[in-house]
């Protein structure tokens, strides 16, 4: 970033062309000579110049991937759709969702593993409620009923969580 920013100074001193203050913290990092925003295809044309200075065209990387990238590493974040959504410029968030939401496996073990322990704390849950028995000393009621009170917290906070995707 170093690098970009003394680029982007030495530009504004050495190109009688650039009116803005690129360095400014507020300005796009890529951006025109007037401080505007590049439209698509001249944002293409020096990711393409990029990918030839860097001999990455053997790779079949594509400019409009990068917006997939950006979308699903937000996803995999548990971002919010809508602000993923507002983020890509959509009109709708089923575009958003269904689109731009790709799963990988890491994302599939993680919810799955969500799902395992939700299982497992109701099954904790079960057998702490079958061992309660009317012959029970009070302090091993209220050992019980301290450790469901601790399992419906780690619960909710599970819920909230789930709420929170």
């Amino acid at each position: 970033m170093q690098t970009w920013k003394e680029k982007q100074n030495n530009r504004e001193k050495t190109n009688k062309n650039v009116t803005a203050d690129l360095t400014d913290p507020t300005s796009y990092v890529f951006s025109n000579d007037d401080g505007s925003v590049r439209t698509y295809s001249g944002c293409r044309m020096v990711f393409d110049r990029f990918k030839r200075r860097h001999n990455l065209d053997k790779y079949n990387i594509h400019f409009h991937g990068l917006r997939h990238t950006f979308s699903n590493m937000l996803f995999e974040m548990n971002e919010n759709p809508k602000v993923i959504q507002q983020l890509l410029g959509h009109r709708d968030v089923k575009t958003t969702i269904t689109v731009y939401n790709s799963v990988n496996s890491e994302y599939v073990r993680e919810a799955t593993d969500r799902l395992n322990t939700k299982i497992q704390e109701h099954e904790q849950e079960r057998e702490i409620e079958e061992e309660v028995d009317d012959d029970l000393s009070d302090e091993e009621i209220e050992r019980q009923i301290r450790e469901l009170e601790k399992l419906q917290e780690r619960k909710r906070l599970i819920k909230e969580k789930d709420f929170e995707m």
